[in-house]
C-alpha cells in the first residue's frame, strides 16, 4: 500500500499568513477557538517565561508571572482586554520587533511539541513493546536528532534576544542553522512516504497499536490523529512557514540596517529547505508508486518493456504528473485506470477484477466489525477511494493491464472540450480522435490542463533532443581553416548486444562526431537485425595530428534513454597512416586527390575496430575516405 504525502507547495505570502493565523501551534489546532488565536496574536511577546521587549526608557527586561497554559481557554473579551492591557505597558512595539518575537515564540513552541510527542509516543512504545525499535525507527526516523537541532535554534535565538535585543543579528543565526536543517529534514522527509506507509500498516494489521493510539490522541494534544498520522507530518508543518516568518522580518527592516543582507541570505536558504525537502518528496512518492506499477502493470500488450522508475527518452527523470479514473464512453460502467507521465498517457484497465472485487467485500467486511467494536481503523472517503488506488486498501490485489498501446505526449496535438457533454475532452493522435470522459466537470478541465502542460514541457524537450539527433548537424562552426574532408559511405556493426526483437525490439542507429563540433546520425533500423547504413557524410578535417573521429551506436527507444550499444574513438592520424595500405586489401591507393568525383571505387578503405563499453566484443566496421587540399 501506498500513501501519499503533504506537498510544500510555492504558495504566496497571504496564503501561508491564512495558514499561519489557522494552523500555526499543535494548542491552537486542537483547542480551534478564536481565544486561542487571540492569545497568539498578542502575546506573542512571551517567551520562556519572560517578557523579551525593552522598555524605551529602560534596558533591562520586563519579567511576567509563570506561564499558565489553562489561560488559554479564556473567552475572547478577557484575552482581549489582558492583551490589550500588557501591550500597552511595553514601549517601540515595531513591526520588525513583533515578527522577530513571533520566530522565536513559534520555535520554542515546535520544540515542546517534538518533545511532547517523544515522550508521549515514541518513549511509551518502546518501553511497552507496542511496536519493535525497527518499527518505530521507520516511524520517526531522525526524529531525536531533529528535536536537539531545532532545540538548539531556539536556544541561540532566546539567548541573542536577551543579549542584543532590538539589535539581534537574527539572519546571522538562521544563515548558521539552516544548512543543519537542510541535513536532517532531508534525511526526514526522504523517508517519510515510507514512515507514512509504515503507520498505516501498523494501524491495519496490530490491534495493540491501534489502542494506544486511541488512547494517547485524547493526552497529546489531538495530534495523533491516526486516519492522517499528523504526528509524522508536524515537522513538515514548520517547515513551510520559515520562509513567511523570515519575509515579514525583511519586510520591516530597513536596507541599510546590519542584519539586511544575512536576513535576504536567509530567505534565500530557506527557500533552498523546502525545495530541498520538496524534492526529497516528490523523489520517494515516485520511487514508491513507480515500484508499486512496475510490479502490478502488466505490459505484455506493447513490444517494448516500460520501466515506470527511469529516465524518458528526452533524459528527463519520469514523473507521474497525474492519475485517475476515466471513461472511453459516457454509458459504460467499465473504468479504465489512466495515468499521465511527463511523456506518455498511459490507459490500464483491471487485470483480476474479480479477485480485486473479492478483497474489496473482505476489507469492507473486516471495516464494519471493527467499527461496531468502536476500534478506531482508518478509512478512506469513496472519492479518495475513487482517485488514489495507490493508497487504497485493495492496493495489494489490484492488478492492472495496458489497455492500449502508450500514447506519447509529443504525438497528441489539439487538446479540446467535447462541446455536448460537460465531462468529455477529445484530442487528435496519429490522424484520428479519441474521445475521454472524466468523473466530474472540474476534473476534465483538471485533464486538459495537466495533458497541455505536459505536451508543452515535453515538445521543448524533444526539441532539444532532435538538435542532438538531426543528421547534417553541426554543434559548432568550424572555426579553423579546413585542410581536407573525410568521407564515410558505409558503416556496418557486428556482434552488437541488441535485445530480443519479440519484446524490445532492435533499432540502432549510429552517431558519428569528429572533435565535438561536427556531428551527423544514420536513420533507424527498426526491427531488423541487418546493421549495415549506407550514408554519405563528410567531415572538414583542421589538424590531422589532434582531429578525432568518435562513433557511437544507440538502440531507439520510446520509454526511455537511447541505451548506448558501443562506442570508439578513432585517431584521424590512424586513418592516414600508410600502413594501413598494408593491412587493408582496398588500401592499394593514395589516400590524397584533388576531385573527389573523379575518385573511383577503389580509392575507399575500410577499417574495423572493436566498440568499447560493449560486453560482446562488438565490431564496427566503416568504409571511409581521406582527402586533403592541394
Amino acid at each position: 500500500m501506498i500513501t501519499t504525502t503533504t506537498h510544500l507547495a510555492s504558495r504566496s505570502f497571504q496564503s501561508i499568513m491564512n495558514e499561519e493565523t489557522l494552523c500555526d501551534d499543535v494548542t491552537t489546532l486542537n483547542q480551534n477557538s478564536s481565544s486561542s488565536i487571540l492569545y497568539r496574536k498578542f502575546n506573542i511577546h512571551y517567551i520562556s517565561q519572560e517578557y523579551i521587549i525593552r522598555k524605551e526608557s529602560s534596558s533591562q527586561m520586563i519579567k511576567s508571572q509563570s506561564f499558565d497554559p489553562e489561560e488559554v481557554k479564556l473567552d475572547n473579551t478577557k484575552i482581549q482586554q489582558d492583551s490589550s492591557g500588557s501591550l500597552n505597558n511595553l514601549v517601540n512595539i515595531t513591526p520588525k520587533n513583533i515578527a522577530v518575537i513571533e520566530l522565536i515564540t513559534s520555535e520554542q513552541r515546535f520544540v515542546n511539541d517534538m518533545k511532547s510527542i517523544l515522550k508521549t509516543y515514541i518513549t511509551p512504545m518502546l518501553e511497552n513493546n507496542i511496536l519493535s525499535s525497527s518499527h518505530i525507527d521507520a516511524l520517526f526516523l531522525n526524529w531525536p536528532s531533529l528535536t536537539r537541532t531545532h532545540e538548539k535554534l531556539a536556544n541561540t535565538l532566546i539567548t541573542a534576544l536577551k543579549t542584543d535585543g532590538e539589535q539581534i543579528s537574527i539572519g546571522k543565526i538562521l544563515c548558521q542553522f539552516i544548512p543543519e536543517l537542510i541535513a536532517e529534514y532531508e534525511v526526514y522527509f526522504r523517508f517519510h512516504p515510507t514512515a507514512m506507509k509504515c503507520f498505516r500498516e501498523q494501524l491495519h494489521i496490530s490491534p495493540k497499536f491501534r489502542a494506544f493510539m486511541q488512547k494517547t490522541k485524547e493526552h497529546s494534544y489531538g495530534i495523533g490523529t491516526m486516519g492522517d498520522a499528523n504526528i509524522l507530518t508536524l515537522p513538515l508543518q514548520r517547515i513551510a512557514k520559515y520562509p513567511f516568518m523570515i519575509y515579514q522580518i525583511l519586510k520591516n527592516s530597513s536596507n541599510d540596517s546590519d542584519d539586511f543582507d544575512q536576513l535576504h541570505n536567509s530567505l534565500k536558504k530557506a527557500d533552498e529547505l523546502r525545495e530541498t525537502i520538496n524534492n526529497a518528496i516528490d523523489e520517494e512518492i515516485n520511487r514508491t508508486k513507480f515500484e508499486w506499477l512496475q510490479k502490478h502493470v502488466d505490459c505484455t500488450k506493447i513490444y517494448e518493456t516500460i520501466i515506470f522508475n527511469s529516465l524518458t527518452h528526452f533524459g528527463d527523470q519520469r514523473k507521474l504528473i497525474h492519475y485517475n479514473h476515466i471513461r472511453l464512453t459516457k454509458s459504460t460502467n467499465n473504468l479504465l485506470y489512466a495515468m499521465l507521465f511527463n511523456d506518455f498517457l498511459l490507459l490500464t484497465r483491471t487485470k483480476r477484477p474479480l479477485i480485486t472485487k473479492f478483497f474489496r467485500i473482505i476489507n469492507h467486511t473486516m471495516f464494519h466489525q471493527c467499527r461496531q467494536q468502536n476500534e478506531s481503523f482508518p478509512k478512506l472517503s469513496t472519492r479518495q477511494s475513487d482517485i488514489d488506488w495507490f493508497d487504497s486498501p485493495d492496493a495489494n490485489y489490484l492488478y492492472l493491464i495496458v489497455y492500449k498501446k502508450p500514447i506519447m505526449l509529443h504525438e497528441i496535438q489539439n487538446v479540446r472540450l467535447l462541446e455536448n457533454d460537460s465531462t468529455g475532452f477529445q484530442f487528435d493522435y496519429r490522424g484520428r480522435q479519441i474521445t475521454l470522459f472524466a468523473n466530474s466537470i472540474n476534473e476534465r478541465f483538471l485533464w486538459i490542463k495537466c495533458i497541455n502542460d505536459a505536451i508543452h514541457v515535453c515538445s521543448q524537450r524533444r526539441l532539444l533532443t532532435s538538435m542532438f539527433r538531426t543528421p547534417e548537424s553541426n554543434l559548432n562552426p568550424v572555426v579553423c581553416r579546413p585542410i581536407g574532408k573525410v568521407f564515410i559511405r558505409e558503416i556496418n556493426a557486428m556482434n552488437l548486444p541488441i535485445t530480443s526483437m519479440q519484446k524490445n525490439g532492435n533499432n540502432p542507429y549510429c552517431i558519428i562526431e569528429m572533435n565535438n563540433c561536427q556531428r551527423q546520425t544514420t536513420p533507424v533500423h527498426c526491427d531488423t537485425s541487418n546493421l549495415q547504413w549506407n550514408i554519405s557524410f563528410q567531415f572538414f578535417i583542421c589538424d590531422i595530428n589532434k582531429d578525432i573521429i568518435k562513433c557511437f551506436i544507440y538502440n531507439r527507444s520510446k520509454y526511455t534513454t537511447d541505451r548506448l550499444l558501443g562506442s570508439v574513438d578513432v585517431p584521424l592520424t590512424l586513418l592516414t597512416e600508410r600502413r594501413i595500405q598494408q593491412e587493408d586489401s582496398s588500401s592499394t591507393y593514395s589516400l590524397a586527390t584533388s576531385n573527389f568525383s573523379e575518385m573511383s571505387s577503389l580509392n575507399w578503405k575500410t577499417r574495423t575496430l572493436y566498440l568499447q563499453h560493449s560486453s560482446n566484443n562488438s565490431q564496427i566496421s566503416i568504409k571511409y575516405l581521406v582527402c586533403f587540399n592541394e
